[in-house]
């Protein structure tokens, strides 16, 4: 499975993908709110800068959960999610996620 295919699974079976860029989301619009005015990202920035992230989260799940399955097909990673009760613990994970600034 490949990642595009796995976020479009996370989307259709999971609250993992939601979750995630609402927090994304909220995240850079307030640190967006802290550049100066002229220099403030419109939404469209902001939905890229998010999804961006969502790319970056999705391939360090991916590269965590191959080594776990044989075959590389959707149906054999729909089972181990399954199985392994992964979608459960992810939606706890970005639940308790939480974003910090950089100084």
């Amino acid at each position: 499975m490949d990642n595009e295919t796995l976020k479009t699974y996370l989307a259709d079976n999971s609250q993992v993908v939601s979750i995630f860029m609402d927090k994304a989301t909220e995240f850079l619009q307030k640190k967006n709110m802290e550049r100066l005015p002229a220099r403030r990202y419109n939404d469209a920035e902001i939905n890229r800068q998010a999804d961006k992230m969502l790319d970056e989260v999705i391939d360090n799940i991916h590269g965590k959960i191959a080594p776990h399955t044989r075959e590389q097909t959707p149906t054999a990673w729909a089972q181990f999610l399954s199985e392994n009760e992964v979608l459960d613990d992810l939606e706890l994970s970005m639940s308790e996620l939480t974003f910090e600034q950089e100084d």
